[in-house]
């Protein structure tokens, strides 16, 4: 008998320190929240063009990126080029550039994630584990999930077969121009072209233009609810990784997506990949969540 009250105390104790356990994470979670400083982007925004000066929360997309025009063009063509692998895929094949850049699809059990504003990331991938852009386009190259050349000087091998794509690229980067590392400046070169700048959310920062009434109080409600913790900088995501271990995702282009990933699954409909977030709940304040969905569709 005595026996079985110790197992029965020592379950009330160690219920008793879960508990408390979980008190102190939260207060620890709550101090860190309360503590938020918004990510420092001065110099970033230098290299983008963006004028940092008086700067504020959100800033807009700015008009261009600097480029070489020379190896844009090529880009273009690469981007489209379905011969740098040993299928026929190429990186426009499943980044639709009508679609906000991106397919919506799943790919060797990862999501398309969209092209455009894809410069301004800091992680990339679902998981976050490429963490800057010309690394992404060569992994995008190498992977067997994606093209699947296996290596650049593969890539480069299978388009050198096309004597005119050598002679583009000796004639863009000079002699002995075909190289891999050129190959992935190239689409970098040209991927700083895919911009959805200047649209109402941008002219809105930009003071340029009024956002809509209904669109001005989705936007308060975004910034109430602390949304831009996680979707910051000019793509208003990409910079951040979840506790899980996700890359959140940017809200630039919404209107143009077919789907929407949230907590790594797939949506079709933005308002059901909404209420999967963080004080998404509107309760009665119908109005409210509609005025939330405008305003991401704005962006």
């Amino acid at each position: 008998m005595r026996r079985r009250y110790v197992w029965i105390y020592t379950a009330y104790a160690v219920a008793a320190v879960a508990v408390g356990l979980c008190f102190f994470v939260n207060r620890w979670l709550a101090g860190r929240r309360a503590a938020y400083v918004p990510e420092d982007l001065t110099a970033e925004y230098a290299a983008w063009g963006i004028d940092a000066a008086g700067m504020k929360e959100f800033v807009p997309l700015p008009a261009h990126l600097p480029y070489r025009m020379d190896a844009a063009e090529l880009g273009r063509d690469m981007f489209q080029y379905r011969k740098i692998g040993p299928g026929t895929r190429a990186c426009g094949v499943c980044h639709l550039l009508s679609e906000g850049g991106s397919d919506g699809r799943l790919h060797g059990g990862v999501f398309t994630r969209p092209a455009k504003n894809a410069v301004f990331g800091k992680f990339y991938l679902h998981d976050g584990s490429v963490s800057n852009f010309p690394a992404l386009v060569q992994r995008m190259i190498e992977d067997e999930r994606f093209i699947g050349a296996g290596s650049l000087s593969n890539a480069v091998a299978l388009a050198g077969r096309d004597g005119r794509i050598r002679k583009r690229f000796e004639a863009c980067y000079g002699a002995g121009g075909f190289a891999g590392t050129n190959l992935v400046d190239a689409i970098v070169q040209y991927s700083r072209t895919l911009m959805t700048a200047n649209g109402p959310f941008d002219r809105f920062c930009s003071g340029r233009d009024a956002l809509s009434q209904e669109r001005q109080q989705g936007f308060e409600h975004f910034r109430e609810r602390r949304c831009a913790r996680c979707h910051s900088g000019p793509s208003l995501g990409t910079r951040v990784l979840t506790g899980e271990g996700v890359r959140v995702p940017s809200l630039r282009g919404l209107s143009k997506r077919r789907t929407f990933q949230a907590n790594g699954r797939l949506y079709t409909d933005l308002a059901a990949a909404v209420a999967m977030m963080p004080n998404s709940d509107f309760d009665e304040d119908e109005k409210g969540r509609l005025s939330l969905l405008a305003f991401l569709r704005c962006l």
